[in-house]
């Protein structure tokens, strides 16, 4: 034995170990619910209802200058104003809904918080997202 190798006092400080973070075991039933979930499950109530009232005032803004064979007047400056300005919401809406999908699949990947709220909003968030789009779509190519 050498004498100017000092042995280690006990056993855990002699060996490599890969330093883990330290985490406690929190039982499921004693974890809380995501916040980024919860942030994610409101705005995608409030989008799911944006959506909505978006759709009903856009219907009523269009639908005197409307029949079936097409529009009979033009709109008037003041209305297609408020068109554009119901454009402009929707494109807001739209991005609280994909900003509520990321924080949704940010709290899907939580590991000391409950994940069912963050489950739930991303799916109700990507449903809308992927209805609005198939309506683009449906719209632009009718």
């Amino acid at each position: 034995m050498y004498m100017d190798q000092q042995s280690p006092s006990s056993p855990s400080e002699g060996q490599d170990s890969p330093k883990r973070p330290k985490t406690t075991f929190i039982p499921p039933e004693d974890r809380k619910n995501s916040r980024f979930g919860i942030a994610s499950f409101i705005l995608s109530i409030v989008t799911l209802l944006g959506y909505i009232l978006l759709g009903a005032l856009g219907t009523t803004m269009i639908e005197p200058y409307m029949t079936e064979n097409g529009p009979i007047l033009e709109p008037t400056q003041e209305t297609l104003e408020a068109m554009t300005t119901l454009a402009a919401v929707f494109i807001l809406v739209m991005i609280i809904n994909i900003v509520g999908l990321a924080l949704g699949i940010v709290g899907c990947f939580s590991k000391t918080r409950k994940r069912a709220v963050a489950v739930i909003a991303t799916i109700v968030n990507g449903v809308v997202i992927v209805t609005i789009g198939a309506l683009f779509l449906f719209v632009l190519s009718a």
